[in-house]
């Protein structure tokens, strides 16, 4: 099992963020994403077929990895531990950490506030995922963390895109970001299949 931030090192610059549609659209991204080596994968809670989306991607995208996100309860965590590399939640739980911290699951609580970082630092987290980043004030409020949180490592979620996600990795506090934008929609995969496996290349080869 990795830990926190061996994932968010490995994942930089973009985690891919995937609310995928249907196992077809899960299929295709997995098989578009093993092409290109994307070296991991949040795939939300948000689908009723979310968890075959996990196995699916497990299987097709064998040397990446795979972990589940909007973890809400002990349930879907304890799923988790057993079907997924790592787990992230929109926000922070004691339970689930204390869970993460018995089965040694790699946890990325979710984190908005200086009270929240300090209640998961109080459980020993330091890597975190900044959510909703772009609604609760972005590169600046993560520059005004980082002052009384040295140690803590952030993977800001939420509201990033392709034409501001580079001012969030100019930051020294911040290791990847969290992006939706480079997970094709199931008419864009059909459109240009090609261009998101250039830009997917690019992206995981440059490293920026």
């Amino acid at each position: 099992m990795h830990d926190a931030l061996t994932v968010v090192k490995k994942t930089a610059p973009v985690m891919a963020v995937a609310q995928f549609t249907s196992l077809d659209h899960a299929k295709a991204c997995a098989e578009l994403f093993a092409e290109a080596a994307v070296p991991a994968v949040e795939i939300t809670l948000r689908h009723p077929d979310a968890w075959q989306m996990v196995k699916l991607c497990k299987d097709l995208m064998p040397n990446a990895l795979i972990g589940v996100g909007t973890v809400l309860n002990r349930r879907q965590m304890l799923r988790a531990v057993d079907e997924a590399d790592f787990v992230i939640s929109p926000g922070f739980s004691r339970e689930l950490s204390m869970l993460a911290h018995k089965t040694l699951t790699t946890y990325i609580p979710g984190v908005a506030t200086a009270t929240e970082i300090m209640a998961a630092m109080a459980e020993e987290h330091r890597v975190f995922k900044m959510y909703p980043a772009a609604a609760i004030g972005g590169v600046a409020l993560l520059k005004s963390l980082s002052g009384p949180f040295p140690d803590a490592v952030f993977c800001p979620t939420g509201g990033i895109s392709e034409a501001n996600y580079q001012e969030y990795l100019a930051l020294p506090c911040v290791s990847c970001v969290g992006g939706s934008w480079i997970v094709p929609s199931e008419a864009a995969l059909q459109k240009d299949r090609a261009g998101y496996l250039s830009m997917l290349k690019r992206l995981y080869q440059r490293g920026t």
